[in-house]
């Protein structure tokens, strides 16, 4: 009686230890969503903030920046030259070896007069590239914190791959309670035919961060130079960039940094599910409707100063 309990007991416990050797992998052991971070850096100056808290943290792989054009009246005929530029200076000065930089689109998609020819570019083939080699069931994650000129071009390049993506846009202008689009905003301005063709795609998820919920997240100048004052070269480039660009602005609106801040911590902000606007094909997309700005103010500085 004894030696059949015993090797119960036995054959009991050798069960348990295999089926801990051979259980599934955690789902903090899945590899993390690839991400390609697509940004007119040289345009403003938050573009920078926003890349710098997207290349540090742990939710996404960033496999890719890109440069995007802002193309405007007052001239800037090589405005992605730019800011291809620009981002290059930064994966340098934070020491970033795996993140490839990739140049965008010099013009803005279609016509003056509207249509949506691609412009293509080595940024919307990284796109299409990246998408096409993703696992069966994954999405590739594209942010566009400028004119979103590359990743529409990608996707009229590839229309297959527009249900691989999750777009995440930082544009336009939304009312919450009258439910209205304004495309009278910078972004969508640099590119109104880009932005209404990703509208358009129905198999496409789009997330957007209008300049109506982050016009609330701002920085100041002076307190903006001491705590970059403790970061080095990095911290230099931030100063010498706001000085040059915007030397009189005593604060500044962080809009892009809003959106990289919502998608590394969700619960920093609200989503909700609106109505595309009329003249536009009729689906749901996600608007981000409330973000906490102090939150995401301490949380960008306590990024960037390695606290």
């Amino acid at each position: 009686m004894k030696t059949n309990l015993t090797k119960f007991i036995g054959t009991f416990i050798v069960a348990i230890a295999l089926s801990i050797c051979f259980a599934p992998l955690s789902h903090a052991e899945d590899p993390l969503p690839k991400l390609i971070l697509d940004a007119d850096t040289a345009n403003e100056i938050d573009d920078q903030y926003a890349i710098i808290r997207m290349l540090r943290q742990n939710k996404f792989d960033v496999i890719g920046l890109t440069s995007a054009q802002w193309l405007h009246y007052l001239g800037d005929q090589e405005s992605v030259q730019a800011s291809q530029v620009l981002n290059e200076k930064l994966i340098e000065l934070m020491g970033v070896t795996n993140v490839p930089t990739f140049m965008g689109a010099e013009r803005p998609m279609g016509k003056p007069w509207g249509g949506d020819e691609a412009k293509d570019s080595a940024a919307a083939q990284f796109i299409i590239k990246s998408a096409r080699e993703l696992p069966e069931g994954d999405q590739l994650y594209v942010v566009s914190i400028g004119a979103t000129t590359n990743l529409a071009s990608a996707i009229k390049l590839a229309p297959e791959i527009a249900p691989r993506i999750k777009a995440y846009l930082m544009g336009f202008q939304y009312d919450f309670e009258t439910r209205a689009w304004n495309k009278s905003e910078f972004n969508v301005r640099r590119d109104l035919n880009a932005a209404d063709f990703l509208l358009n795609q129905k198999d496409l998820e789009l997330h957007v961060m209008s300049a109506t919920t982050s016009k609330v997240f701002t920085f100041a100048q002076q307190d903006s130079y001491d705590k970059q004052s403790k970061m080095g070269p990095l911290g230099q480039q931030l100063t010498d960039r706001w000085n040059a660009r915007f030397p009189t602005s005593k604060t500044w609106v962080m809009w892009d940094l809003a959106l990289v801040e919502a998608m590394i911590d969700p619960a920093l902000a609200s989503e909700e599910e609106v109505l595309t606007p009329p003249e536009n094909t009729q689906r749901k997309v996600w608007m981000y409707k409330t973000i906490e700005v102090e939150k995401m103010r301490e949380d960008f500085w306590k990024t960037a100063l390695g606290e």
